[in-house]
């Protein structure tokens, strides 16, 4: 991607597009090297949030991975604290989590590595608290973005600023810096090709998925027994998979669901006879017996989807793209939130580069390119486990679906392998450890024996 002019030291106000929590997160670190930054939220942007339309997914399991933990204390102070205090839980990934993968139940051991476990509604509260705080920070709301405004300088695009229409007391805002985060549906590609700066290329690994959550209040026996119940498919046989997630209130929140439409509807009885259908039937034994305290609600997307727009020839100075508009993973591996962190992390090393005019906004966006793309390589690649996905398979996909089965049956037994696995899952330890000779040996030595027994109930 080539560069437009320079960023100006003068730059004062920032304009960020969507109010979700990626928005939130953009705004909050732009407000340390702004003077003024807007947020605007096409919905009401309420610190209390209520069953917003906008965000269907929130209603179904979060987890904030210990990356995306370690960011977000450093972008809000005090919030683990606050979410502690408001009643999530922290879970460490191995001994606290009974996961059933490849077919057996893992052992449990302590990795030192452990997530946050809430409902989103509790973690996007807390933070829209902090935001509405932020006397720098100006919130926008029941407002949406239209266009950009692009001008010329020295022959290359810079944007000015947005075009605004709702409740807005004006349509035309000035800006220095423009980041889009406004999710999956964002318009950016749209208004770049209107403005005759290229057509984006859009990557969608179509994969049909779908999934359905319920709230239940926690049954008081398993409470010394595990925090977190994960059952996973063994594809590509099976498509389907469960969790059972504690959030605050003494609740637990489960959610199920799965590839190729295989996911429940919103009909209760059909939820708990597809948790039965699971490749371990503990889930359904747990939530049988206890008590619901929600409807069943339902969410689905065509798979996960990413822009390049790192590719353009030309990218306007004055323009970021970040969170889901830039790409949009799977919502069952859980690392959405996680990798918007890291992308705002970009942010927040360079942005006082750009505003000195030491970088461009174009080296910016590649940058948070390629903070994403392991994540979204990660995703493609199990997706691609699945016959029904559409694409090219190599030999090396081939290898990497055959020795991440081989880790994963290996983690079920092997602490190091375990550890090792769960820190990349957190994006904390680099994937290039799952090959150090310890755990590279033992994977081959594991595909060579038969397996013996049956592992499908638990040893812990």
């Amino acid at each position: 991607m080539s560069a437009s002019a320079p960023g100006s030291s003068g730059a004062r106000h920032a304009v960020v597009i969507g109010g979700s929590i990626g928005g939130c997160i953009a705004a909050q670190v732009l407000s340390s090297a702004f003077e003024r930054v807007t947020l605007i939220e096409k919905d009401n942007f309420e610190d209390e949030v209520v069953d917003r339309r906008s965000v269907p997914q929130e209603k179904h399991v979060h987890l904030l991975l210990l990356r995306g933990k370690q960011l977000m204390e450093e972008f809000f102070p005090g919030l683990l604290a606050d979410l502690t205090q408001a009643g999530a839980e922290s879970a460490d990934q191995g001994h606290d989590v009974k996961c059933f993968q490849q077919g057996s139940w893992r052992y449990r051991f302590r990795t030192g590595i452990d997530a946050h476990y809430c409902s989103r509604g509790l973690l996007d509260n807390l933070v829209r608290h902090r935001i509405r705080r932020n006397e720098r920070i100006t919130v926008v709301s029941n407002t949406r973005v239209q266009g950009l405004q692009i001008r010329r300088h020295e022959g290359l695009p810079q944007v000015h600023g947005v075009l605004l229409d709702g409740a807005a007391p004006v349509k035309e805002l000035a800006a220095d810096l423009v980041v889009d985060v406004s999710g999956r549906g964002s318009r950016m590609s749209e208004w770049l090709a209107k403005a005759e700066l290229g057509e984006v290329r859009k990557v969608l690994v179509e994969t049909r998925l779908g999934y359905a959550s319920r709230i239940y209040r926690r049954r008081p026996e398993f409470a010394n027994r595990w925090k977190v119940m994960l059952v996973l498919p063994t594809s590509p046989r099976n498509r389907s998979m469960g969790v059972i997630s504690p959030i605050e209130g003494d609740r637990w929140l489960v959610t199920t669901g799965g590839w190729f439409g295989e996911f429940p509807k919103s009909d209760p009885n059909e939820f708990l006879n597809f948790l039965g259908k699971l490749p371990a039937p503990d889930i359904h034994e747990v939530i049988r017996e206890a008590e619901p305290l929600s409807d069943v609600a339902c969410f689905g997307i065509p798979g996960s989807q990413r822009r390049y727009y790192e590719e353009l020839p030309v990218w306007p100075q004055g323009l970021l793209v970040m969170g889901d508009a830039l790409c949009s993973l799977n919502p069952l591996y859980s690392q959405g939130m996680t990798i918007c962190a890291l992308e705002a992390d970009v942010l927040k090393q360079r942005v006082s580069d750009w505003l000195q005019g030491r970088v461009t906004t174009g080296v910016i966006q590649s940058m948070m390119a390629k903070a994403m793309e392991p994540a979204w390589n990660v995703a493609v690649a199990e997706d691609m486990r699945f016959p029904e996905t559409q694409g090219q398979r190599s030999l090396g996909l081939k290898f990497q679906h055959w020795y991440g089965a081989g880790v994963s049956a290996l983690a079920n037994s092997h602490r190091l392998t375990l550890q090792t696995q769960v820190g990349v899952i957190n994006l904390v330890v680099p994937p290039k450890e799952l090959f150090r000779p310890e755990i590279a040996v033992r994977v081959v030595l594991n595909s060579l024996r038969p397996r013996f027994g049956d592992r499908s109930k638990p040893h812990a």
